[in-house]
């Protein structure tokens, strides 16, 4: 591919709810460039834009691919982002890569979930936006109500392109800055008659002509000045007015067509390289001298200071790949490039950029450019890629947190190391999942946005590693501690023959409420020598680790060692040692011992409309609702919760509210199991340990 300047580089993120046609959109979009000889399409496996395996059995976008493509002298990226929910992750990657958003709507459904939270994404990331209103061959499609729900969602968008029919009546699309009509006269897109604007369509197409044009002048004070003294302004006013409004997120506008005939294409086409911002008219991300936080003003310069950042990674059987996107300088081949996360360095043979899997070689990458580098070193998402002398940091956008675990095992325990390097291979590059492997639970647990990101990563552990795993609801990490007092006698006693063992301790135990483990030594007369005292801490303390009452860590309470006697011969420390252990085991269990189990602070963002269930929902799960206070048009409902309780509440929560509801949960404390709850837990664990025994 030949080499663009930077103002001749248009960056572009495809997406919106899933299925309202981003793909399909971005098939049309290579087909009518020449980069592809037909329309890909998801569901024959066809799709240019979907090629991972998974992406083909599922029939729906799982990661974000890239294709570069030309268009009148213009290099447009299109990074086609996942609409599912559970994938949200990927759009956020996006948000600092790209310089606009196509928002795609379907017609028909008008503003959906998927639409407001990853128009929420972008409005977070100040990414500006375009609206594409697809799907215009559906039944019943009420376009006035369509464009009250968007007008709704955001009062700055304002349509620029609009249908020409719907359903069977669907002919085209009109444009409003030129006021013509654009009639798409063949199956292909490629055939079009641009005539005037028919009579029963002319009112209409006015009255929206004129909304458009004041809310485009009003991104423009002289022109704004222009309108009000009724002066007539130009198509090309319009156009440069509105690429200003859009770069500065003043105005929304909104476009139309049917990818899957390349209804509208061109006219799609034509607006991004007329009216989309280049990298020379966008907005950067923060970046910062390497090490510290002085903030640098980099511009869009090929001549200025090397620097671009990570912003997705991918692991293939071939090989690593990372997409860049180069902000300032100019990367070239074969040249050592500067990590400053890690203080490495790359160096790249070549460069490339993609049209789905396909790679395509580059001579360099000017800034503003998004790129391919294979088999990278050390670099990952979030990695600022520079020069050595000139160091930089630049501040990627935070991901989301994951919301849905599970316990993670391999069907055979061969597989163990493999399903570990498979997963901490696979969360590096998604960045959202993660995985991590408790010691004291003795689980492996697998996190992601939901259980389709689950099953993703498993279906990739089984392809790309082999290895078939099973997962379960994970074991809560639940404490035991004491409410009474005792004081107990150890004795550790035995003689086989020869030297024996002997050690005798009295513990004093009692509550010591938020101070975990206490020992205090009030030996006096030397009944107990001092040499044997560590050994009597150090018993109790792994003692503690398996509590008397399902075996898990005790914990805020302090043990008085007070009395105790020895042997000149058979007395040692392991004596000493396993008298503590049964000092404690007897102790504790004359304490009036009790099972704690972690709290979190729970805070649930939802539509006032699904109130009643969650505050329902949340008082079956054992929780506290500490109060509501009002956000963004919602209401965020903050209440203490039961760990055990909160088992796919993300999934629940989902099917409560439409997917509309999101919520945070933090580590609060520990407090006690009701007595209720506390035998069934109890039976459950001793059951569990009994087994793996």
């Amino acid at each position: 591919m030949k080499l663009y300047a930077t103002e001749k580089i248009r960056n572009i993120g495809l997406i919106g709810h899933g299925g309202t046609g981003k793909t399909s959109l971005a098939e049309a979009m290579l087909f009518h460039t020449g980069a592809n000889n037909r329309i890909g399409r998801v569901d024959d496996d066809s799709s240019v834009m979907n090629y991972d395996a998974e992406e083909i059995k599922r029939k729906a976008t799982v990661n974000t691919s890239l294709a570069a493509i030309e268009y009148k002298d213009c290099k447009i990226n299109i990074l086609d982002a996942p609409g599912f929910d559970d994938f949200l992750g990927e759009v956020y990657k996006i948000s600092g890569a790209i310089d606009m958003a196509i928002v795609t709507v379907n017609a028909q459904s008008g503003v959906e979930v998927g639409t407001e939270k990853n128009w929420a994404v972008m409005e977070m990331a100040k990414t500006p936006r375009i609206v594409y209103l697809s799907k215009l061959d559906k039944e019943n499609i009420n376009l006035d109500k369509t464009f009250d729900s968007l007008k709704a969602l955001d009062a700055k968008i304002t349509p620029v392109i609009v249908p020409w029919g719907t359903f069977d009546k669907l002919k085209g699309v009109i444009n409003l800055i030129d006021m013509k009509a654009y009639e798409y006269t063949d199956d292909k897109g490629k055939s079009i008659k641009v005539q005037d604007i028919p009579a029963e369509y002319t009112a209409y197409a006015q009255a929206m002509h004129d909304q458009m044009v004041e809310s485009i002048v009003e991104c423009d004070e002289n022109l704004m000045n222009k309108f009000f003294e009724g002066e007539e302004i130009s198509a090309e006013e319009l156009k440069a007015t509105l690429k200003k409004g859009i770069a500065s997120n003043e105005i929304k506008p909104l476009v139309s067509g049917m990818a899957i005939k390349n209804l509208g294409t061109e006219n799609l086409l034509d607006f991004i390289v007329d009216c989309c911002p280049s990298p020379l008219e966008s907005k950067m991300l923060p970046v910062v001298k390497a090490g510290t936080d002085e903030v640098v003003d980099l511009k869009s310069d090929p001549n200025g200071p090397l620097c671009g950042f990570v912003f997705k990674k991918i692991n293939e059987q071939t090989g690593d790949m990372i997409f860049m996107r180069a902000l300032s300088g100019t990367f070239l081949p074969g040249t050592e490039i500067y990590n400053s996360n890690v203080e490495n360095s790359e160096r790249f043979s070549g460069f490339q950029t993609m049209r789905g899997k396909s790679k395509i070689d580059i001579e360099k990458i000017v800034a503003g450019d998004i790129v391919a580098l294979v088999k990278p070193k050390c670099s990952t998402f979030g990695h600022t890629l520079c020069s050595e002398s000139a160091p930089f940091t630049v501040k990627v956008p935070e991901l989301p947190l994951a919301k849905l675990s599970y316990a993670i095992t391999p069907k055979t325990k061969q597989d163990q190391e493999k399903m570990g390097a498979g997963l901490i291979t696979l969360c590096a590059d998604d960045g959202v999942l993660t995985y991590k492997f408790d010691p004291e639970l003795g689980q492996g647990i697998i996190s992601g946005l939901g259980d389709t990101h689950i099953d993703v990563t498993i279906s990739k552990l089984k392809s790309r590693w082999g290895v078939e795993v099973e997962i379960s609801k994970p074991r809560i990490p639940y404490r035991e501690t004491i409410k009474g007092k005792a004081r107990v006698q150890g004795k550790h006693k035995k003689q086989s023959g020869g030297k024996g063992q002997y050690g005798d301790v009295w513990i004093r135990f009692e509550p010591n409420p938020g101070n975990d483990y206490e020992f205090v030594d009030e030996i006096v007369g030397g009944v107990v020598p001092k040499n044997f005292i560590p050994a009597i801490d150090k018993g109790l303390q792994e003692a503690r680790k398996r509590g008397v009452l399902a075996g898990f860590p005790t914990i805020d309470f302090k043990a008085t060692l007070d009395f105790g006697s020895y042997h000149d011969v058979d007395s040692n420390e392991m004596s000493f040692k396993l008298a503590a252990t049964l000092a404690f085991k007897k102790g504790i269990a004359e304490s009036r011992p009790v099972l704690l189990e972690p709290i979190y602070e729970v805070a649930v963002t939802v539509p006032d409309e699904f109130m009643g269930d969650i505050m329902g929902d949340l008082n079956k799960r054992r929780g506290r609702v500490l109060g509501m206070e009002p956000a963004n048009g919602m209401q965020v409902v903050k209440a203490t919760v039961p760990l055990a309780e909160m088992y796919k509440y993300s999934t629940d929560l989902k099917s409560m509210t439409q997917s509309r509801a999101d919520f945070t949960m933090t580590f609060s404390s520990y407090e006690e199991v009701p007595a209720a709850v506390t035998d069934q837990i109890i039976k459950e664990y001793k059951t569990a340990d009994e087994e793996e025994d």
